[in-house]
C-alpha cells in the first residue's frame, strides 16, 4: 500500500509512471488516436516524447525511493513536480480542448486525480519521522 511509507509511495509512483511511459512509447499512435478529437489531432510524437519524460521521471522516483535514508529534499522536489503536473494538466486540457476527444478529456482528468493521490501518499510519507542513518 503506497500510503504506508514514503519509500512505498515513491516506488509505487515510479512503477505506475514507468508503465505509463512504456505504454506511451510503444503504442503512441494508438493512444494519440484515442485522445484526439479527430484523426491527426494529436501527433504520435507527442505521446512518444511524453513517454520518454515519464520514464525519466520514473527513474528519478525509483532512485530517490531506494536510497537509505531517503533524501527528504529530493523527495519533496519530486512531490512538487507531481503537484505542478496536476496544476498544469487542467490548463493544458482547456487549451487543447478542441483537439481532445471526450475519452481524451476523461483519461487526462483520471491521470490528474491519480497523480493527486500519489502526491497525498508522498506528502504523508514526508510527514513521518525518518529513521536515523545507521552509524558504523
Amino acid at each position: 500500500m503506497p500510503w504506508k511509507s514514503l519509500k512505498h509511495a515513491l516506488l509505487f509512483n515510479a512503477v505506475g509512471t514507468a508503465l505509463l511511459g512504456a505504454l506511451l512509447i510503444v503504442d503512441g499512435g494508438i493512444i494519440a488516436g484515442l485522445l484526439g478529437a479527430h484523426a491527426g489531432a494529436i501527433p504520435p510524437l507527442v505521446c512518444t516524447v511524453a513517454g520518454v519524460v515519464c520514464l525519466l521521471f520514473a527513474a528519478d522516483l525509483a532512485f530517490v525511493g531506494t536510497r537509505k535514508p531517503i533524501p527528504q529534499g529530493l523527495a519533496k522536489l519530486l512531490t512538487l513536480a507531481d503537484a505542478a503536473f496536476v496544476v498544469a494538466l487542467p490548463v493544458a486540457m482547456i487549451v487543447a480542448a478542441p483537439l481532445l476527444s471526450s475519452l481524451g478529456q476523461f483519461l487526462l482528468a483520471d491521470l490528474a486525480l491519480l497523480t493527486a493521490f500519489l502526491i497525498w501518499c508522498q506528502w504523508r510519507g514526508l510527514r513521518q519521522p525518518q529513521p536515523a542513518p545507521a552509524s558504523s
